[in-house]
């Protein structure tokens, strides 16, 4: 399972390549003749978990006032600082990048310090430009003759942004909650969602949590930490966040690489 990446998984680009291998089947044994075989027990039938709690009026003002804000974004272009903190190897990286945006579903984000590394989706297609190891990996989510992926949304597209999402589909893949001593230290006076994958959603294969803090002025996301289940931290704080702004339609074309560059096809299953 090669994952892109931990950066906006409500942040993250993580794709599942899942070949299947059939074993063969293998006949149970038959009991011998003077000892006939028992009837198994039925198996009693498992209850159904009990419903999630709805989230606190606190909550669902947030996500009220984040949803209603998402409504008016056209455009978002960022700047984001990175960490991943690998904490059983006691590893932290940092890296700096640029995240651009057009709705509803254009997203250009990029590793702008050394190694560069650049990502752009342009509604079919993500395209992976590594200049570490001279490469261009072309992962294809919709045939030619398929509509483009709709938007950017939780449960729409591998990679959704944590701006703009709706209220009811943050609800459909998560509970949340306010985080009371997160939002008492933040000296930005920011709510802070707490997020935890609901069983059976896709992300609940890979994060245990999501903490999102969001500016009381804009309701806008301006941090995300991930913590997923190898005990790794990934922390993104976007900053410069500006919306609605003309941005250069070409800077989501395919990249540019130079021919000697290797160009590594995923394409979609037809």
């Amino acid at each position: 399972m090669p994952k892109l990446g931990s950066l906006l998984a409500i942040a993250l680009a993580v794709f599942v390549i899942a070949p299947a291998f059939a074993g063969e089947a293998v006949a149970p044994a038959k009991p011998a003749p003077d000892k006939p075989a028992a009837e198994a027990p039925e198996a009693p039938e498992a209850a159904a978990p009990p419903p999630a709690p709805p989230p606190a009026p606190e909550t669902v003002e947030v996500l009220d006032k984040m949803d209603a804000a998402g409504k008016d974004f056209k455009t978002i272009r960022a700047k984001f600082d990175y960490e991943l903190n690998q904490t059983a190897y006691e590893d932290i990286t940092k890296r700096k990048g640029d995240l651009a945006y057009v709705a509803p579903n254009l997203l250009r984000f990029e590793f702008t310090d050394k190694p560069q590394e650049t990502f752009v989706f342009d509604g079919r297609v993500l395209y992976h430009k590594k200049d570490a190891t001279r490469q261009l990996i072309v992962w294809e989510l919709r045939l030619p003759a398929e509509p483009q992926v709709e938007s950017l949304e939780l449960g729409k597209t591998p990679f959704p942004l944590p701006f703009g999402q709706k209220k009811e589909q943050v609800l459909k893949f998560f509970t949340a909650a306010r985080d009371a001593k997160e939002e008492a230290a933040d000296s930005g006076k920011r709510a802070v969602l707490a997020l935890t994958p609901k069983k059976g959603a896709e992300l609940a294969k890979d994060y245990k949590k999501v903490l999102l803090w969001v500016d009381a002025k804009t309701w806008i996301p301006t941090r995300a930490r991930l913590f997923d289940m190898s005990d790794n931290v990934t922390t993104v704080d976007f900053r410069d966040i500006e919306t609605n702004k003309d941005l250069d339609a070409k800077q989501f074309l395919r990249p540019s690489v130079p021919q000697e560059w290797e160009v590594v096809m995923h394409a979609k299953d037809k």
